[in-house]
This record gives C-alpha cells, sequence and structure tokens, in this order.
C-alpha cells in the first residue's frame, strides 16, 4: 500500500471519489480503467481506494439491462455510453474476485460471479470457423458482421479468464480462454499480432474495418500471455522480434503487421517498461512518472505486477 509508485499513480489518475481518469481522452472514464484500478488497488493492499474505486463503478457504469458496465462515461456527460467492453467487464470482475479474497468481502465475490457469468452469457460466441470453438467478443453487440465477427485480440486475457470460470463454475469462460491462445496464435502464425481483427468461415486475419497495425491495443496481448505464465506463446516471440530489432532509446508503439515497418514510436517509460518485460528484463524501481498519461502509467504498472506472477504455463 506504501508503494511510492501506486501513491503517485493515485494521486495522478484516481479522483477522490473512486472515478479513474484519463486526462488524455478528454478526461473521460472507462470500464477498463476501472477494472485496472480495481487490480491495483488488490495488489497493493489498499482497501480504501477499492471500495472508492467500486462505490463510483457501480453508481455510474452499471446502467445496461444486464451486469455489464458501460464502457465509457466523459465528465461532462449525462449518461455513460450504452455499450459494454468486455476487457473492462474481465478486469473489474476479476479485481471483485481477487479482492474478494484479499479484503473478506463476500459482496464483492457474488458481483464478481454474476459479471462473469453475464461475459460467458453475452460476450462468448461460437468461432465461425469451428463451432466447437468459442470466440471472446469486444462487446455484447455491435460486432457481428452477418457471418463474419470483428474481434480484439487484447481482449483475451487467459489468466483472468481461467480464475473467473473456476469462480463463476463456468466452462465456456476457461474454452474461451483456450481458444482464445490458439486463435493468438492463428494470428501471430501469419505477422505480429493485430490491433483488430476479423474471422469468418474463410479464416481469421487483420480487420478490414481497422488500420492493419500492431499498435496501443495489441501491446497488451504480450503483457496477458507472459502473466497468464505464457511467455513462449509465438505472439510473444513475434514481439519480443520486433524490439530486439528496434534498439532505439524510443520504444515501437505503432508497427506495420506484414513489414514490420516501425510508424511511431514513444519515450514513455511504461512501454519501455512492457519492452523490458518482454525482452525477461528487470521492471523498474518503485518510482512511477506520471507526466506520460494515463495509460502508459498504467501499463507501467501492470508490467510490475506481471513480472511478479509470471512463473510457469498457468492452466496449462
Amino acid at each position: 500500500m506504501h508503494d511510492p509508485a501506486w501513491i503517485s499513480w493515485k494521486s495522478a489518475f484516481l479522483a477522490a471519489d473512486g472515478r479513474v481518469i484519463d486526462h488524455l481522452q478528454q478526461a473521460a472514464s472507462h470500464s477498463e480503467g476501472q477494472g485496472y484500478g480495481l487490480l491495483l488497488a488488490v495488489h497493493h493492499g489498499d482497501l480504501a481506494a477499492f471500495r472508492d474505486i467500486r462505490r463510483w463503478t457501480s453508481a455510474n457504469l452499471f446502467k445496461r439491462d444486464d451486469a455489464l458496465m458501460n464502457w465509457k462515461l466523459h465528465e461532462t456527460a449525462d449518461r455513460p455510453d450504452p455499450m459494454n467492453a468486455t476487457d473492462g467487464d474481465v478486469f473489474y470482475a476479476w479485481a471483485l474476485a481477487l479482492g474478494a479474497d484479499r479484503f473478506n468481502l463476500p459482496d464483492a465475490r457474488q458481483q464478481a460471479i454474476t459479471i462473469a457469468r453475464a461475459i460467458s452469457d453475452k460476450c462468448i460466441k461460437c468461432d465461425p470457423r469451428d463451432p466447437k470453438r468459442l470466440v471472446l467478443m469486444p462487446a455484447a453487440e455491435g460486432f457481428q458482421r452477418g457471418t463474419k465477427a470483428i474481434l480484439n485480440p487484447s481482449y483475451i486475457m487467459p489468466r483472468a479468464l481461467h480464475d473467473l470460470a473456476t469462480l463463476a463454475r463456468d466452462d465456456r469462460l476457461a474454452q474461451a480462454a483456450v481458444d482464445g491462445l490458439r486463435l493468438l496464435d492463428d494470428l501471430a502464425k501469419q505477422a505480429l499480432v493485430p490491433n483488430w481483427a476479423e474471422v469468418d468461415a474463410a479464416g481469421i486475419r487483420p480487420s478490414s474495418e481497422h488500420d492493419h497495425v500492431f499498435g496501443y491495443d495489441a501491446l497488451r496481448v504480450a503483457l496477458y500471455l507472459i502473466w497468464s505464465g505464457k511467455r513462449k506463446h509465438l505472439a510473444v516471440q513475434r514481439a519480443k522480434d520486433l524490439y530486439d530489432a528496434e534498439m532505439n532509446a524510443e520504444t515501437p508503439v505503432v508497427t506495420a503487421l506484414i513489414t514490420q515497418t516501425v510508424q511511431d514510436t514513444s519515450s514513455y517509460a511504461g512501454f519501455a517498461a512492457l519492452r523490458d518485460l518482454v525482452q525477461g528484463k528487470q521492471q523498474p524501481a518503485d518510482h512511477l512518472n506520471t507526466d506520460q498519461g494515463y495509460y502508459p502509467a498504467t501499463l507501467e504498472m501492470l508490467c510490475r505486477v506481471a513480472a511478479r506472477e509470471s512463473g510457469p504455463a498457468l492452466h496449462a
């Protein structure tokens, strides 16, 4: 709880009422940020922050008819965006489950189960290539194009999905994790993993509706795989090959998929921390530079957790 980096993160991005703020996104708050913040509160043993984040989220991002969160609320908006974002729901439910254990909060555990079952029911569909395989959709609605599905590979967090499957006694969540690893392998066999992909009966490929880049979304794929004990996964190796080839001081953050032409780099420490994690280097000390903004600063915090927790392959 007394980690200087956590204190800095809270001071920069966590409002007194429990709202996680992305100042560079018009001071918006997202379900992803609330999930990340809640998870970091658990890992730093900060019950007060856990309660504050949970209270604000419950009051402001649970306006849907199901148990899923609204994905975005602008500072000046009266109501949040009606859609959910599955990664936000996954991380928030996972954080609730972990917090329930650490802080002895049975009601948090029950809420985690409710959200996990809603994810299974609303956000997991059959893979168009094989009805026996499952895919994790980016949201409960809005990403189906007839028989084609639009996917965000960075929403696949195997460790969280397996933990939620065990908690909720829902095999579909565990299968989505296993099939998600196969899906990421299918993409990594082609090139770097894209920010967005599409899948239909003909196969899987980068999304025709998005730029064909390994960018700010896809950067998290390697983080989640390493965190889940899957450092040897081909998608991690693809990212490592890119980082090993680019020895400049700045870190690649947007790279063309096929040519591996770096289109943008960053000097922010959060992206460097991710590169170091992928390359197997030691994570930085407790200091956190919050001037880099919410997203890279949060990535840096998550990389530190992943470095501590990653080990032999989980759920092999």
